[in-house]
């Protein structure tokens, strides 16, 4: 769906869950960032923004910037409606919002064809995703379209939810005897995924999982995973709403059944029993740690 109606566009918002509450950003300008050094902007340029995990003051002072400065913002789902606010009152806004499943979902080829119009317009258009928008953002696509019409770009990088998640509900997404490495991966095709490969990885970040949760867990199990392997399910991190839920392979999708959790980041490994605080309290000091 694609619409630029923004009483429309806030309303949506408000029933699609995204956070409220908030103080804007905009009301709290650090001396360093007034208007004579903020970052300039440049008409006809397209700004492929992170807005981060959800909560409007996890964006970061460039994007902020950016999106005063916008005279057309083409905006994803899961964007803070504190971001609007952020927009000048005469900014073009358009919703491309997609989500898993939806029908009406805006088409890739559409949105690349409105920034490469809007760009060619001599606008300053901010691209504004959730995340990072270089992680599962298809931002690929959108840079492809913008250099074959010789379009000026630049990605802002944000807080991308596969880190903050974790890091919201105090779980280290590495540690020194329990997590050496980890994975970040969609969770939307498991019949692509390589579970041997999978099992073998210390701490996995999955985004867009909810949907396919039993037969992630169901699959890594098969491939040797061990059942008792802790599970955090995050909902709606850094946000009011946030929820966590604490399982184990062999139990999280079981849990997770009782209504939706989507959005939401899964945490799969050792680590993730660190969303149970009392895991710190009981844990010997590092000292006495073999």
């Amino acid at each position: 769906m694609m619409t630029s109606d923004r009483g429309a566009l806030l309303a949506a918002c408000a029933l699609s869950g995204v956070a409220l509450g908030f103080v804007c950003a905009r009301y709290v300008v650090p001396a360093c960032c007034t208007a004579k050094s903020r970052t300039k902007v440049q008409r006809g340029k397209v700004y492929l923004i992170g807005a981060g995990p959800g909560a409007p003051d996890l964006l970061t002072v460039r994007a902020r910037n950016y999106l005063q400065a916008a005279t057309v913002a083409v905006m994803d789902d899961l964007v803070a409606k504190e971001l609007y606010e952020l927009l000048p009152p005469d900014c073009e806004i358009v919703y491309v919002g997609k989500r898993g499943g939806k029908k009406d979902s805006a088409k890739q080829t559409d949105i690349d064809d409105v920034l490469v119009k809007k760009a060619r317009a001599n606008h300053v258009v901010v691209r504004v995703k959730g995340g990072d928008p270089m992680v599962f953002g298809r931002v690929h696509s959108e840079i492809r379209a913008l250099v074959k019409a010789k379009c000026a770009f630049e990605v802002v990088p944000g807080i991308s939810s596969a880190l903050a998640a974790p890091a919201i509900v105090d779980i280290p997404i590495t540690h020194k005897h329990l997590s050496k490495s980890f994975l970040v991966i969609s969770g939307h095709k498991p019949a692509e995924m390589d579970f041997n490969v999978l099992a073998q990885i210390d701490t996995i970040s999955m985004l867009m999982g909810t949907r396919t949760l039993e037969t992630v867990c169901t699959r890594l199990m098969e491939a040797g995973r061990e059942p008792k392997t802790p599970v955090a399910l995050i909902h709606n991190a850094t946000l009011p709403e946030q929820e966590t839920l604490l399982g184990s392979l062999e139990d999280i999708a079981e849990k997770a059944s009782a209504k939706s959790y989507s959005p939401a980041i899964v945490v799969i490994g050792e680590v993730a029993k660190y969303a149970d605080f009392d895991t710190y309290v009981k844990e010997p000091a590092e000292d006495n740690v073999v």
